[in-house]
Parts: structure tokens; C-alpha cells; sequence
């Protein structure tokens, strides 16, 4: 039987320390490499190492005396290893019969160990005992012991992160990362602000985003250099230089931040959500499915019972604050038709459905959005509550945005506009060509003024329950049965704060104002 500290949870867990050992083994592990090393390599590398390092102490420990086991016969003056006492070294002092009726004749060992007072232990013993070792063992194994592939199976997310903040905290930042990639310091090639200048003007005189190998070649940088270092120095140096963003959806493209649209770099105010405490446990069921339908990118929703991944097609009925900002949301159902990568923006391409045209597009994960299609919704007329449709194609950085067409003509729509300093809403006729949720369409006199309105509120202390107060009477007015739907208050609080469905439909069901009425309908209550 083995006791090994790896068996313990808490030493990859909580316990987890690099040790200077472990530094330089895994040093040495990239110094052997002409290349960067992954991450989980990294971890790897370091939990096969402590094995290997576990199992020569062992054997060492093992090699200083008889493996005690309490059917073995032992002689005074001979040196016992102890491996349940973490391979304590002891010496039989004195030896003499021991009685006891449940395991007839035994002998008992007085054992003086290498540190602290002697103890006593039995041998030749009859019976059988936990410490006993089976044929053909030899005190390295035991049973069921876990190895490297189920620690990494079991610890390795937990490992690669306490493993990247101690490597990071390392005297001299002898150790250097990008991404999921780690090397040496002493090994990158030196990039230096020339190099960065000519890379600059390299990508402006494109206009469009290089991969690091077309950069890389009109740089200079030394020969002898292996390229996968070299490469990896410039992709460092560039990631720490604020002119450049790393917009690639498979592999690096870099491009200049200065030539993306400003929705690109910042997540635009009218998208920006400021979450708000509220019960959820009010929501009814027809509402929380309501709220699933929505697919709104804020709902508090389980992503994983959403599976989009063999979906060739998804719809949407636009919202507010994407229709102003030019966006569509990265939603459950719409995130797997763009390549998100976490902490990074991506360049894609749009194909126009209608038309064939090709355009940029910019996948911003921080926010939930892709953004680039203001010119798109104003070309083809667009209203909120419009269905705009997504649609796969081979290549994972080119996705086909198309509507659903209807001839063009006057509809009866909700018209929003600001009134002493708060919105108001009246029926009026507005030109429409494309299909629409009847629920969530509203137009707006004014972009201006709404805009305007919009700032005073984000700094004063309104909160949703207010904000539905206010306007679900108002949209109720609208109807001659003088309901509202939950989606179209959904519609007409966006156009002020940007707010998921759960915190508003929450706000209706707690209001004593209001009543469901059914159907996802709300009315004033009867006093």
C-alpha cells in the first residue's frame, strides 16, 4: 500500500504551489521547444513530472529498510519502512510475544523511529490486516490509485488557472503567455517599436486585417529565429500595443483599432445593461416561456437547453436598441452562427439575403452583440419588431442576414415621442416593408429627443417597476379592450433602458395596478 500526497484533492486544489522543482522542469520543458506551448500542456508536463518525482521518493524511502506489514516476522536491530507514517524510518528495538484471543500468537515490535518517542507494532500476525500487501506488490501502488490522466480529467480546469496566476506572479516575468500560450522570455525574438510602426503602416495601407505570417514577413527579424517563436513575439508585442486589436475568427488577424467603428470598441449606450434585483420566482410559466421565445441576450436562461449548433436558420423580431445601434444580439440561439471567442472581437462578413452585397461585421462577446448593420436596417427599412433572419454558411466568419419582405405599405403603428419630459405613445400610420411582430413594433418622432430623454433617465434613480408604471397605462390606452401585451411593454421599455423580459414581467405581475388577463396579456385591475 502507497501513501501518496497526489491521492489528496486539496494538493491540486487548495493546496496547489508551484515549488521551485516544478519551475524548472517546466523551463526546461519549453527550452526544449522551437515553439510556444499550449496551456493544458503546460499542466500536464507538471502533473506527470510530480508522478515521476512521487514515485523516486517512494522508492527511496522503500530502498532504506523492510516494508512493514503485520504478517511479516521481524528481528531487533532491523530497519522498517513505515509507508502509512509517510515512509517513516524505524529500527526494532525489542521484541516479545503479544496475546490476545481474537488473533491468537502474534509478536510486538518496539520500534525507535529516526524522531519521536518509540511505539509498538505488531507482526506475525495471523490475521488479516488493511496494511498488508497482496503477491507481486511492492509498496508503490495502491489500490485504485488515481494517475496523471484522471487529475487532469478532474483538477485540470482548476489547475491551468492556479498555474497561470503563479507563473504570471514569477520574479522577472520569466515566464510569458498570450492566450492559451505559454514560452520563456529569454526565447522571444525581440520586437521592438519599429517593427510595431512598420506593422502599422503595413495594415493601414491594406485597410483590412493581415495574419501575423504576412506581417511577420516584412518585418526583418532574424533568420535564425525558430518562426513559431517569431511569431509568437510578434503576436505579444502587438497584443500589448493599444493600436492593435486582434480581430481573427480562426487563427491571429490583426487590425488597427483606429479604423473600427466606434460600436466595435465600445459597447454603445442604448446596449449596455445594468442589472437590477428583482423576484423571479413570480414569473408563471406562460411568461417564462414567453421570456425563452424572446431570446433575449440578458435573460437569466440556461444556454445548454437551447441547441442552435445544427440549426441552419434562426429568426428574430428586432429589438429597440439594436435597430438604433446597428446590432443583433449574441443571444443562445444566435451566438453559435459567429465565431465568439471570449475577451475577443472578430471580423466577420454579412451576405445580404435580398441583394447579394457583402459588408463588415464585428462580433463583440464582451457585450453580446455583432454589430455593422445600421447602414443594412436603413437600406431595407427595418422597424423594431422587424424579423431579421440569420443563416449559416461553410465559412464560420460569413453569415447570410436577410428579412422577411412584404410590399411596401402604411401600417398602423405605436409612435413614441418624448412629451414634458416623459415618453408618450399614440397610433399612427408608418411605412412598412417586411414582416414584423405585431406585439413588439414601435416607431419613434423623434430620434433626438428620445436619445436625450434617455440620458437624464440613466442618471437619475428610476427603476423598472417604475418605468413599466408609467407606460404599461399608457400602451393599455392603445387597445379597445384596453390590454397590453408583455412583449409589447418589453418593446417600449427598451427604448429607455436597455432591460431584459424577466425584470419587466416581474414588474407587471407585482404591480396590484395590473392583472393578467391571459395570453400573456396584462389590464388595469378592477377595484
Amino acid at each position: 500500500m502507497s501513501y501518496r500526497p497526489s491521492q489528496n484533492p486539496s494538493y491540486w486544489t487548495t493546496e496547489f504551489k508551484l515549488g521551485q522543482e516544478d519551475i524548472e522542469n517546466l523551463q526546461e520543458y519549453l527550452q526544449s521547444r522551437e515553439r510556444p506551448a499550449l496551456e493544458i500542456d503546460l499542466v500536464q508536463t507538471l502533473v506527470e513530472a510530480r508522478f515521476r518525482r512521487e514515485d523516486q521518493r517512494i522508492r527511496r524511502e522503500l530502498a532504506r529498510g523492510a516494508v512493514y506489514q503485520p504478517k511479516n516476522a521481524y528481528q531487533v536491530g532491523q530497519n522498517i519502512v513505515f509507508p502509512h507514517l509517510n515512509f517513516a524510518l524505524g529500527a526494532v528495538s525489542a521484541l516479545r510475544p503479544g496475546a490476545n484471543p481474537e488473533h491468537g500468537a502474534f509478536d510486538v515490535l518496539t520500534v525507535q523511529f529516526e524522531q519521536g518517542k518509540p511505539r509498538m507494532f505488531a507482526a506475525n500476525l495471523k490475521s488479516p490486516h488493511k496494511l498488508n500487501l497482496g503477491d507481486g506488490e511492492d509498496g508503490m501502488t495502491q489500490e485504485e490509485i488515481i494517475g496523471p490522466e484522471q487529475i487532469l480529467e478532474r483538477y485540470g480546469r482548476e489547475l491551468r488557472l492556479r498555474l497561470r496566476d503563479q507563473l504570471l506572479a514569477q520574479e522577472k516575468g520569466s515566464f510569458v503567455n498570450l492566450g492559451r500560450y505559454w514560452s520563456l522570455a529569454d526565447l522571444l525574438v525581440d520586437v521592438h517599436v519599429g517593427h510595431l510602426n512598420i506593422a502599422e503602416a503595413i495594415i493601414d495601407v491594406r485597410g483590412a486585417p493581415l495574419a501575423t505570417s504576412d506581417i511577420l514577413a516584412e518585418l526583418g527579424l532574424p533568420r535564425e529565429a525558430p518562426l513559431a517563436l517569431a511569431a509568437f513575439s510578434v503576436d505579444r508585442a502587438m497584443s500589448q500595443d493599444e493600436r492593435f486589436v486582434d480581430v481573427g475568427a480562426e487563427s491571429r488577424e490583426w487590425f488597427l483599432q483606429r479604423l473600427m467603428p466606434p460600436e466595435a470598441n465600445a459597447v454603445p449606450r442604448r446596449l449596455q445593461y445594468q442589472a437590477e434585483a428583482y423576484d423571479r420566482a413570480v414569473l408563471d410559466v406562460p411568461l417564462l416561456q414567453l421570456e425563452w421565445e424572446l431570446d433575449d441576450e440578458w435573460s437569466e436562461l440556461d444556454a445548454t437547453s437551447i441547441n442552435t449548433a445544427r440549426l441552419a436558420r434562426v429568426e428574430i423580431a428586432l429589438t429597440y436598441p439594436h435597430r438604433r445601434s446597428g446590432t443583433v444580439p449574441l443571444s443562445p440561439r444566435t451566438q453559435s452562427f459567429f465565431p465568439v471567442r471570449e475577451g475577443k472581437r472578430s471580423m466577420i462578413t454579412f451576405v445580404d439575403g435580398r441583394w447579394g452585397k457583402r459588408f463588415t461585421g464585428w462580433v463583440a462577446p464582451e457585450g453580446r452583440y455583432v454589430c455593422g448593420l445600421s447602414t443594412w436596417y436603413e437600406e431595407h427599412g427595418i422597424p423594431v419588431g422587424g424579423y431579421v433572419v440569420l443563416e449559416r454558411t461553410d465559412d464560420p466568419a460569413e453569415v447570410i442576414i436577410d428579412l422577411k419582405p412584404h410590399r411596401s405599405k402604411r401600417e398602423w403603428v405605436r409612435m413614441a415621442r418624448v412629451e414634458n419630459n416623459q415618453l408618450k405613445f399614440q397610433l399612427q400610420k408608418h411605412m412598412v416593408s417586411c414582416d414584423y411582430d405585431e406585439a413588439m413594433i414601435v416607431a419613434e418622432t423623434d430620434t433626438a429627443s428620445t436619445d436625450e430623454l434617455r440620458r437624464r433617465l440613466y442618471h437619475q434613480p428610476l427603476t423598472i417597476f417604475q418605468l413599466v408604471d408609467d407606460l404599461a397605462p399608457q400602451l393599455m390606452g392603445m387597445s379597445t379592450q384596453g390590454v397590453v401585451h408583455a412583449k409589447t411593454v418589453y418593446s417600449a421599455v427598451n427604448l429607455l433602458r436597455r432591460t431584459p423580459p424577466g425584470p419587466i414581467f416581474a414588474a407587471l405581475l407585482s404591480n396590484p395596478r395590473f392583472q393578467s388577463t391571459g395570453s400573456g396579456e396584462f389590464s388595469m385591475a378592477r377595484r
